[in-house]
């Protein structure tokens, strides 16, 4: 009889276990997983819906998407399973709807198979406050058609305007690539917060299948893009033939490897193929990281000075061949000009500006960055000393250093560059009054003109 009372008593705290496992949520716990990817914060119905859920303990039973925005609610999808068999589902979609801006909560209500819950099954909602935004930002271009000739300058000016404007920059599209330029602010040049400028350069391309768009994309993830008709042509490239000895690696490589705390590659050759390759795209890199900041105003006024009583010994884009013991070792391509003057002469700012680097670099040697304003920089390299000092600003023509043979210069010189937003372009056009009236402050002032149209 006793043994019957722990018998039957065992099986009900057996059953009893079991139910409290099965059908209430004590011990098992909800399984319904829910992660948004999208949207985040912002919700658009331009924009695609993204979202992940699983359940690790039973089947999905049903999925439902909702918007509750001005005391209504509206369905955005709903997803039903007539089995228990799933344990994960992605819902991606666009939801067709005309959804009213402003604030709003997003909703998502997930019910599983589960006998839990009192046989109610789990139930799984997530909810967040979103802004619905669904109209893209507005962008007209001011500038009209640009021309420019491949490595050289243009600039583009346009109206880009958003209530809640994440990103607005100048795309240049070549070879499969997307090279961007950054859009400033030009209030203090318009008188209007919403036009941007941006100076940009068609990168040199074989191809030469260049397209250029201004692209606005606001925090809901709404896109604009807007093309810019640029007509293009090419300069006329000089090849040139330098033949490096061993002693020229012995006096210019070797001192850039010790200077980089690099060991001696297994031979001279090689000493010189690493800073002519590795060393030189190492400093490429850095140039590109210090002209990645640049002062949203034109600090410059007028044509670019070249450096004083100097000579062109080399210009942009040259096709350097470098030959050792006869054999063609490597092919370069020159940045900038070189300029030759008398030994240790004395260095020009080519436009005032602020200095942002002055130091060490590389196959530059000593050299030294100077800020313009709008992205645009220059370069001077292959110095000796420095007479201005890094956040300093200088006037144009102010001395603000001394040339030497600092680098990977066979001679006396000042190495000298152009840059925007990183990407080398021309000297010559940046030196020329004509260019500078045609190419910027013409289309500065076609601009103001169609954007008072705009105003009207």
């Amino acid at each position: 009889m006793r043994k019957g009372r722990v018998l039957v008593l065992l099986i009900f705290l057996v059953a009893l276990g079991y139910a409290l496992y099965q059908y209430t949520p004590i011990i098992k716990k909800n399984g319904i997983s829910v992660i948004v990817y999208s949207p985040k914060g912002y919700f658009s119905a331009n924009k695609e819906i993204k979202i992940h859920v699983s359940d690790g303990n039973a089947g999905i039973k049903s999925i439902e998407v909702k918007l509750v925005a001005m005391n209504t609610t509206i369905e955005l999808a709903k997803k039903e399973f007539s089995d228990n068999f799933v344990k994960e589902f992605d819902l991606n979609f666009k939801t067709n709807k005309v959804v009213p801006e402003g604030r709003a909560t997003f909703v998502v209500i997930v019910k599983d198979y589960s006998k839990n819950n009192y046989l109610n099954g789990f139930e799984k909602i997530v909810k967040f406050p979103v802004v619905v935004d669904s109209t893209p930002p507005q962008v007209i271009l001011l500038s009209g058609t640009g021309r420019i000739a491949i490595g050289g300058t243009a600039l583009a000016v346009f109206y880009a305007k958003d209530k809640d404007l994440k990103s607005v920059f100048l795309g240049v599209r070549h070879d499969g690539k997307l090279e961007k330029f950054k859009a400033y602010p030009a209030e203090n040049i318009f008188g209007n917060r919403h036009v941007y400028m941006a100076f940009f350069t068609y990168p040199l391309s074989k191809l030469k299948d260049y397209s250029t768009d201004i692209y606005a994309e606001d925090m809901a993830g709404n896109l604009t893009i807007v093309h810019i008709p640029v007509y293009y042509s090419s300069w006329k490239q000089k090849v040139s033939r330098i033949n490096i000895t061993d002693a020229f690696i012995r006096d210019k490589v070797f001192a850039i490897l010790q200077r980089e705390n690099l060991p001696l590659k297994e031979n001279l050759l090689s000493d010189f193929l690493y800073v002519n390759d590795v060393v030189r795209a190492n400093n490429t890199k850095r140039i590109r990281e210090i002209c990645s900041q640049s002062v949203d105003k034109i600090l410059w006024k007028g044509r670019f000075e070249q450096l004083r009583n100097s000579e062109v010994t080399a210009t942009f884009n040259d096709k350097r061949m470098y030959y050792y013991k006869g054999k063609l070792v490597d092919i370069k391509y020159h940045k900038g000009y070189d300029l030759a003057s008398i030994r240790n002469a004395k260095v020009n700012a080519a436009n005032s500006g602020i200095v942002v680097f002055e130091g060490y670099l590389g196959v530059y040697g000593n050299a030294m960055i100077i800020d313009h304003g709008m992205g645009v920089f220059t370069l001077y390299g292959h110095l000796q000393s420095f007479l201005a000092k890094k956040g300093e600003f200088v006037r144009k023509g102010q001395i603000i250093a001394i040339t030497d043979t600092t680098g990977l210069a066979g001679g006396d010189h000042l190495h000298f560059d152009v840059l925007v937003d990183g990407y080398y372009v021309n000297p010559i056009e940046w030196w020329d009054s004509h260019w500078i009236k045609t190419h910027i402050l013409s289309v500065i002032d076609e601009s103001k003109t169609r954007l008072s149209l705009i105003n009207q």
